[in-house]
């Protein structure tokens, strides 16, 4: 079995969350600088998408956003807010 590799950025998909066409290279950095929790779902028709993101990240982030339940969109939604809140006030301070 020959083994897909990397789609080119050219190459689009559509994103469940945003509602519209995105290239593999922001789902891989959308959630803060690390590839987005749906990523496995949305690439893995694709190519290796598991492997390839195995092979990137370093064990405990794949655990982190890949094995462990996610968050409730309440929790992301304070978490949000707090971060926010936070970076207000150091463009006050």
């Amino acid at each position: 079995m020959q083994q897909k590799k990397i789609p080119p950025d050219t190459f689009q998909i559509r994103c469940p969350k945003l509602g519209h066409q995105i290239h593999f290279a922001y789902c891989r950095e959308e959630n803060f600088g690390l590839p987005c929790v749906k990523t496995l779902n949305c690439w893995f028709s694709y190519f290796r998408v598991e492997e390839y993101l195995r092979s990137e990240l370093t064990p405990d982030e794949f655990s982190r956003l890949f094995q462990e339940p996610p968050k409730s969109k309440v929790q992301s939604l304070m978490e949000m807010i707090d971060q926010a809140q936070k970076r207000s006030r150091k463009k006050d301070g």
